[in-house]
């Protein structure tokens, strides 16, 4: 068995290799020992992730592009994972990915609004880990093919621990540890219009991390949003 640990996790390398190998040769691509590489990473405890993110910071600037816009966090994660499944991962543009999601809807006949939709949500999925877009359509990585056969406190770690090693999140998360945090702070690039608007988006992203920290007994300074 292949053992990973928390810098493993951090480097991306073996989520990076599965994912070309399911697009490129799925027939060799091992759902279990993507599930098994999941399960080791649940024998870390929150705060061992956040000892390394601590030591080693992400320090990539921060773009527009990070600030998350969504409409759903269901369709951004369980959803996504199911409609694309369901297409064999053969790939989706934006407007299959919102069709499929939400085919009943007012707006299924506007393509603008069908396009924006799954924008939105396959972006977030993307930063959730869980998507990638390759040659004009957007896949489900190693870790989106198996997260729904996962036990659902098992996703929400991965969900919760993916986001230290996110350029934006982990930002936001790092200031949470030493004190109260204005999550607007994190978007001045941004106008006031659309700080708010993203503001609700970004906190039910965070939500998974603020949820994990309440499981493993993590204390966190107060998150605001004005």
């Amino acid at each position: 068995m292949v053992k990973f640990n928390i810098e493993d996790f951090f480097s991306k390398r073996f989520e990076n290799e599965s994912t070309n190998i399911l697009l490129e040769k799925p027939a060799y691509f091992s759902a279990t020992m993507m599930e098994d590489y999941v399960y080791q990473l649940m024998s870390y405890s929150l705060e061992d992730y956040i000892s390394y993110l601590a030591e080693h910071p992400n320090k990539t600037e921060i773009t527009s592009r990070d600030i998350t816009q969504l409409s759903n966090i269901d369709d951004c994660t369980t959803n996504m994972c199911r409609i694309m499944l369901e297409n064999d991962n053969h790939g989706l543009s934006l407007t299959d990915i919102a069709t499929k999601l939400h085919g009943d809807d007012n707006f299924k006949d506007n393509a603008v609004a069908l396009t924006k939709y799954g924008e939105n949500q396959v972006k977030t999925a993307c930063q959730m880990g869980l998507t990638v877009f390759k040659n004009d359509l957007w896949y489900l990585t190693g870790i989106g093919y198996v997260i729904n056969n996962l036990p659902e406190k098992v996703q929400a770690k991965y969900y919760a621990i993916n986001l230290l090693r996110d350029s934006f999140y982990s930002k936001i998360i790092l200031s949470l540890q030493e004190k109260d945090t204005n999550l607007r702070g994190f978007m001045s690039i941004l106008s006031e219009s659309t700080q708010k608007r993203r503001s609700s988006s970004c906190q039910k992203v965070l939500a998974f991390y603020i949820k994990q920290c309440q499981v493993e007994n993590i204390s966190l300074n107060n998150l605001s949003l004005k």
